[in-house]
């Protein structure tokens, strides 16, 4: 089903705001086959920009369906305000994206065999703000049994929820565009009068928990209680997620580095989205120890001090949050895969030299952008080398090859285009992953110190009790600015 008309399609790496619309909900349907008797895997795929920026029509997905035999599908939801906006509605509570995820996976469930995919071989497939949204529907009891696997690329559900019946973000808005009322319900109908436009982007979007979509009040305890639908799930981040484009909100890190003496300033406000998942504490209970966690005492060179910031945002907004989950899917009998992809790209010289594989990198690798070419035959604004080339190839297999077989390093009818390196299985035990670059390799408990002090002591100092579950079957067993900075960028 083709978009309406609008920017062109080859436009991963520029987003134009210009181009939004209220009527948002569309599909593309890409398939190398559209025989009914296929049956080939199907791959839904949810666009980025932290549930605020983006659109579906960006990632031209055209590209790895030449190479495999696979069905993808690429959908667009309603973003910002409009789609997750607390609205005090018993039903939905604002979570409304969700139900448009939802109500593109029922359309696949009964349409998909037209254009040669199996319902019963669904992923669900996201990065940043998309990989949220799929450990969302992980997580859902209205979207169990809608798809068979799941994919969260640089993005998994962990912070910034609101509560049900919380609705200070929703008054908020209205007094911002004039619908301040002494009656709910009057602003409510106040806010639907104003121009989609006035309302979308006054915050960053946040899920509501607690409930039809997302029943638990925490979802961050219902990782650590392993309550999550029980799917095959594939899941990891970049090396440098809060790279480039994530400290361009960090005017204190330079070329020279990061003066050490700032940390204390810095780190409360840049902190403050993992705090206030925990009500009953304040985030001045751990600026120090995450000071202590990972510098140096002895080491004040403003460089050391500058790449160790990076990674501590990066384990914060980022790893310690997916390593969460690949446990509480572990628990079960799903297959869970975990990666790192630490390759540093090649097409970007303006990058600093401290920046390595940064928060969005996998996706031209992963969507077969090397591959692409203008009309004249020539590479498409980038040349990626021919090492490039062939890593590109590796992610679209061991992709397909997940969504296909639930184990990325099975190939079985798919075409085979070089050896791939074993992906072992993460399991409770051993916690494997695999670091993806141009020459990939295997290795187990990614930074296994900090991601225990993410998961457990910074909670407890934060007045939580650490629970945790024996993964007993359940029936439902990040950022604007950013995103926005990476697209830019990359034009």
């Amino acid at each position: 089903m083709p978009f309406p008309p609008g920017s062109p399609l080859y436009d991963l790496t520029a987003y134009r705001s210009n181009s939004s619309s209220e009527d948002c909900l569309f599909l593309n349907v890409y398939t190398p086959n559209v025989s009914s008797s296929a049956d080939l895997p199907v791959m839904l795929w949810l666009h980025g920009g932290g549930l605020a920026l983006g659109t579906a029509d960006s990632y031209p997905a055209e590209i790895p369906t030449s190479f495999h035999n696979v069905v993808m599908v690429t959908i667009n939801y309603r973003l910002g305000n409009l789609g997750f906006l607390p609205t005090g509605d018993a039903e939905t509570d604002g979570n409304v994206a969700l139900l448009d995820m939802a109500k593109a996976l029922r359309w696949v469930q009964a349409n998909i065999r037209n254009f040669g995919g199996d319902p019963d071989r669904v992923t669900i497939f996201g990065q940043s703000g998309g990989g949220w949204g799929v450990s969302l529907l992980v997580m859902s009891p209205e979207t169990r049994g809608l798809f068979r696997r799941a994919i969260s690329q640089s993005g998994v559900a962990g912070l910034g929820t609101s509560r049900r019946g919380d609705t200070a973000r929703t008054e908020t808005l209205a007094a911002s565009v004039n619908c301040t009322t002494a009656s709910f319900d009057d602003m409510m109908s106040c806010l639907r009068s104003k121009p989609a436009k006035d309302l979308l982007y006054l915050d960053i979007p946040m899920p509501i928990s607690g409930g039809r979509e997302l029943p638990a009040d925490d979802l961050w305890d219902l990782m650590h209680k392993k309550q999550v639908n029980e799917v095959d799930y594939l899941l990891g981040t970049t090396k440098n997620e809060f790279g480039y484009a994530q400290l361009a909100i960090v005017p204190e890190v330079t070329a020279d580095g990061l003066d050490r003496t700032l940390l204390p300033t810095i780190l409360p406000v840049q902190l403050k989205i993992f705090a206030d998942q925990f009500p009953d504490g304040d985030v001045s209970a751990i600026v120090q120890p995450v000071i202590d966690q990972y510098m140096d005492p002895d080491n004040d060179d403003p460089s050391y001090t500058r790449d160790q910031f990076i990674q501590l945002m990066t384990d914060n907004r980022f790893t310690a949050a997916t390593v969460l989950m690949a446990q509480a899917a572990a628990a079960h009998d799903s297959r869970v895969y975990q990666y790192e992809f630490q390759h540093r790209t090649s097409v970007f010289p303006e990058r600093p030299a401290y920046v390595g594989a940064d928060h969005g990198d996998e996706l031209f690798y992963m969507f077969g952008i090397p591959f692409m070419r203008d009309v004249t035959g020539n590479s498409w604004k980038y040349n990626f080398s021919e090492e490039e080339r062939e890593l590109s190839l590796d992610m679209m297999a061991y992709w397909v090859n997940f969504a296909a077989n639930g184990d990325p390093s099975d190939s079985t009818g798919a075409a085979r285009m070089r050896d791939l390196v074993t992906w072992p299985r993460y399991v409770t035990s051993s916690q494997s992953y695999l670091k993806i670059d141009v020459t990939s390799s295997a290795d187990v408990k990614i930074r296994e110190s900090n991601m225990k002090f993410w998961n457990e002591e910074v909670p407890r100092l934060m007045g939580k009790e650490i629970t945790t579950g024996g993964g007993e079957k359940s029936t439902w067993s990040l950022s604007l600015v950013a995103f926005s900075a990476v697209l830019y960028l990359l034009q």
